[in-house]
């Protein structure tokens, strides 16, 4: 008898207090339908050194302490994004009109980011773990023009408890997925012609702070944060090169300040949010006000069209000005 890993479920909800499992985890949070992933115990078995006086073979062995680390791959869905994201940028605002709601989510600059509890079903029967004060590490997007838009989020959380009673109908994300067709990206207002996106967040996270007296994490404490994007491009003109290399798509000689400029991911389902008016897609939007062009070589090769992965970073120079907004619509009021 072997267990099948497709019998499991991954359910999210944002935590009221530190150190706390969120009590309605089962009635109100949002299940993540991902492709693979969990969360394991970073845990090292502790072995002391040859002794002189010992012997040649280990005399014992003790278990140190232990975090919770792992990522979760998912196709995009607009319902349980945002509790995604508000866990990894921090700050959240909800309007809902006429059963469609919009969620802003910007980056908080406190040194602290939301908490999650998290239920993981292993299997069917295997095990049920819950995880109190999860928090999302790095979070990741992409997709090609002829694919879906899937998503990576790294997760890290303090505790663990085994043997928990599963949810038995989690509230299963079960909104529309999304396609390259309808991803747009645009630099300075203009569209750029991409073959594959990728987007990037990470909080770089420290998790090593363990204390005397505990086995878990006595903080997780997030540093500088980076924000990054990718686009593959066939190139149909030098000023994307010039920008990157020259710092302005003008020049015909290198200087030394960077052109910044703004970048815009637009994503829409095909669908209509169920119940909505007027009739409104799903989406989400990125924006970043502040996103310059890294330098890159032209790779020419044979009778190949030239084309190039073209790195993009998000800057802040104005404090007052998020680094990124992320808007999204969906048919859900609350974010779980």
């Amino acid at each position: 008898m072997g267990y099948g890993s497709q019998a499991g479920h991954v359910i999210l909800r944002t935590q009221g207090s530190r150190g706390v499992l969120a009590p309605d985890l089962a009635t109100d949070g949002i299940g993540l339908k991902i492709k693979s992933g969990a969360l394991a115990p970073n845990r090292d078995l502790l072995v002391p050194d040859p002794e002189i006086g010992g012997g040649r073979d280990t005399v014992d062995a003790y278990l140190g302490a232990v975090s919770f680390s792992g990522d979760y791959e998912f196709y995009a869905r607009m319902e349980s994004l945002p509790t995604l994201l508000a866990a990894c940028l921090g700050q959240k605002a909800t309007v809902t009109t006429t059963g469609v709601s919009t969620h802003t989510l910007t980056p908080a600059d406190t040194a602290q980011l939301p908490f999650l509890s998290v239920e993981e079903q292993i299997a069917d029967g295997l095990e049920v773990f819950n995880y109190t004060d999860a928090v999302v590490n790095t979070f990741h997007l992409e997709a090609e023009a002829n694919g879906f838009l899937s998503g990576t989020a790294g997760m890290i959380a303090v505790r663990q408890a085994a043997g928990a009673t599963p949810t038995a109908d989690p509230d299963w994300d079960n909104s529309p997925m999304l396609v390259g067709t309808n991803i747009n990206v645009t630099y300075n207002g203009v569209s750029v012609p991409a073959k594959s996106f990728s987007f990037d967040i990470n909080n770089n996270f420290e998790d090593d702070d363990f204390r005397l007296g505990s086995f878990y994490l006595g903080d997780l404490t997030p540093k500088q944060r980076e924000v990054t994007a990718q686009v593959s491009l066939r190139h149909d003109g030098a000023s994307f090169w010039r920008q990157a290399t020259y710092g302005q798509s003008s020049a015909v000689a290198p200087g030394g300040l960077v052109t910044k400029q703004p970048l815009v991911i637009t994503m829409t389902t095909y669908e209509d949010i169920v119940g909505g008016t007027p009739l409104t897609k799903s989406s989400i939007q990125i924006t970043i006000p502040k996103a310059v062009l890294t330098p890159f070589a032209y790779a020419p090769s044979g009778d190949d069209v030239l084309e190039n992965d073209v790195d993009i970073r998000a800057i802040r120079p104005d404090p007052a000005t998020p680094i990124l907004t992320a808007v999204i619509k969906n048919g859900r009021a609350e974010i779980a």
